[in-house]
């Protein structure tokens, strides 16, 4: 999707919205207008209370009572040092890259429908990638569709349709956003599912003593024309949360996830665009909790039947996986966030490793029996009450891999990026 097409479509709603609200445009700060200018939309993006950034709003539209337009840019650097292996001629052991880059929009009609679409922008500088034995700069971006989707809000749950993040399992299951670290760990990062066709249901957590998110997601996704999903095959998320205030911290929530894979986990044709889980079976245990400047999540998961994959020539069927992650963070200032995470991922064959930055140095391969990793990172925030608007994030981590079908990554890795959100 191009940028013109994108703003196509926001005109034409903002079109809709006029044609079915005589009122025209009401303005965030109660007064009306006929037309959000250039400075509102600049309050609503990165004023002094920055909030929704709104082309339409009137809740006295019976038909349309918001339209938004929606921005994710995260731009980051990274180095590696790996320690008994050499990077690719050609990286420097360091590289840059749009880390994402999404626009979209979502407009809630009829008082309790949310209409949302998002598509990852293309043209833009991505990751660079091995060739022949030489590191390549930038590989430009495609753009797709990252999420178009219906969701209706009943008196006690919410219920949707189309194409969507699956909320699962605990660093995964916030928005990208609002992450601590720029990247997941190593075991979520194998198992999680890609943005996916599907139907789901939940409530909300933050309300209810006890939570639900259930969903029925496809496997495969026909990326290039953002097709309902080809439906080869499928799986099933359910997640279940307690309030657990004093538990560990003053403020909590355990959750429990179990997602199941219909799939057989061997290799297909379509691998190239499977977006489902990384294993038959996952099931997860972790928890949030907060007290004053202090917040702690720590995750237990568990993978069985591991999905296939091929290393010289041959098919490998690896080990059940276990990971343990444990992540602290500390506001030292309304402004400036500390956070440390330790991760452990351990199985025959079983773990790979995240490939990204990884993949600068010579490997012989992402696949090992087991990997830990410490990391620890400073994050600097502009608006106190909303860090995931514009904010810098630092990370530098430790990681070591042994046994395996290959050396794996053992070293350092240094990530530094500039991040926005509305």
């Amino acid at each position: 999707m191009s940028l013109s097409s994108f703003f196509y479509a926001a005109c034409l709603g903002c079109a809709v919205g006029s044609a079915y609200g005589a009122e025209g445009f009401s303005s965030w700060n109660g007064t009306e207008s006929g037309a959000a200018s250039l400075s509102t939309l600049w309050a609503q993006s990165y004023g002094e209370h920055p909030g929704k950034v709104h082309l339409y709003r009137n809740d006295g539209n019976p038909w349309l009572q918001e339209f938004n337009v929606s921005l994710r840019a995260q731009y980051q650097a990274a180095a590696v040092a790996p320690n008994g292996s050499e990077t690719y001629p050609g990286s420097h052991g360091r590289t840059e890259e749009w880390r994402r880059l999404r626009l979209g929009w979502n407009a809630r009609v009829l008082r309790n429908l949310k209409v949302t679409n998002i598509w990852n922008m293309g043209g833009v500088d991505g990751l660079g990638y091995e060739k022949e034995g030489r590191w390549h700069g930038h590989r430009m971006t495609r753009g797709n569709l990252y999420e178009a989707n219906l969701e209706y809000s009943l008196p006690d749950a919410t219920v949707g349709v189309g194409k969507v993040l699956p909320v699962i399992l605990a660093e995964n299951r916030i928005s990208s956003s609002k992450y601590k670290l720029p990247e997941i760990s190593a075991v979520e990062n194998m198992l999680v599912s890609d943005s996916s066709f599907g139907v789901w249901s939940c409530n909300d957590e933050k309300k209810e003593p006890l939570g639900y998110y259930a969903g029925l997601w496809s496997n495969t996704d026909e990326r290039s024309r953002g097709t309902w999903g080809t439906w080869e095959s499928a799986n099933m998320s359910l997640g279940l949360s307690v309030r657990a205030d004093g538990m560990l911290l003053k403020e909590g929530r355990l959750y429990c996830d179990w997602i199941y894979n219909w799939g057989d986990m061997k290799g297909r044709p379509y691998d190239g665009n499977y977006t489902g889980t990384g294993a038959r079976n996952v099931l997860a245990v972790y928890y949030y909790g907060k007290q004053g400047a202090f917040e702690l999540m720590a995750q237990a998961v568990w993978a069985y039947r591991l999905k296939e994959y091929s290393s010289g020539g041959v098919t490998v069927s690896p080990s059940n996986l276990a990971g343990l992650t444990m992540m602290p963070s500390f506001n030292l200032t309304d402004h400036m966030q500390a956070v440390a995470r330790y991760q452990l991922g351990f199985g025959s064959d079983a773990v790979k490793l995240n490939k990204r930055y990884a993949s600068l140095a010579e490997t012989g391969g992402s696949r090992v029996d087991c990997y830990q990793a410490v990391a620890a990172g400073l994050n600097f925030f502009v608006y106190r009450d909303d860090p995931a608007r514009l904010k810098i994030m630092t990370m530098a981590e430790y990681g070591h891999s042994r046994g395996g079908r290959s050396a794996g990554f053992t070293g350092w890795t240094f990530i530094c990026g500039a991040y926005t959100n509305f």
